[in-house]
């Protein structure tokens, strides 16, 4: 991984070049390199777990992908890619009234569809990757910033960590074990969902 200095904010990334991957954390830029196969395959899995789910209950929208989400405004700008978000319906409307009042507002027709998010997910699920080490930081300041439930899926050791809202720490292994999350009432699969 590599940090620079400059640009440090999200309205410069789009003059970067593309092939790599950005973030912002706390004013400085972080370069990583494009995400492997097992991290790709591991990332569709979870989307296809969550974001079926969501869809067929209407709670909302699931986005993947490093997704742009402001974590921090000010004093500096902290913009993470998460791998898979979820938001909440109210969350989502939220935005969408904000973008179609505001006269100038970046992405007039959702507020999200374009551009980065700026309201923190409900759940925030990071695939680890070697490519990546600043990812305890990042659970940190997810945890921080107040979303109220982080995943951590591990694919060497082929585990999930769970981040509640609280002190709440819980970590599955077993490829039988049930995902379960208060975030998304009724939600349930098997860990081994998110490995095949």
């Amino acid at each position: 991984m590599r940090t620079l200095t400059a640009p440090g904010t999200a309205d410069e990334l789009s003059r970067l070049p593309d092939g790599w991957r950005y973030e912002i954390d706390r004013g400085e830029l972080i370069i990583m390199a494009p995400a492997g196969r097992a991290h790709a395959r591991i990332t569709g899995a979870i989307t296809r777990n969550v974001g079926n789910f969501v869809h067929d209950h209407q709670l909302g929208e699931v986005d993947s992908g490093e997704v742009g989400v402001y974590i921090e405004r000010q004093p500096v700008e902290t913009l993470r890619g998460i791998d898979v978000a979820y938001f909440s319906a109210a969350k989502v409307a939220m935005v969408a009234m904000v973008a179609r009042t505001a006269a100038t507002a970046r992405d007039a027709d959702d507020g999200a569809a374009s551009g980065f998010w700026d309201v923190l997910p409900d759940l925030a699920i990071e695939v680890h990757d070697a490519s990546d080490p600043a990812l305890r930081r990042k659970v940190h300041q997810y945890r921080t910033a107040g979303i109220p439930s982080v995943w951590v899926v591990d694919p060497k050791a082929r585990s999930l960590t769970q981040y509640g809202p609280s002190t709440d720490t819980r970590t599955l292994t077993d490829p039988a074990d049930m995902v379960r999350d208060p975030v998304l009432p009724g939600f349930t699969c098997r860990l081994l969902d998110f490995f095949e």
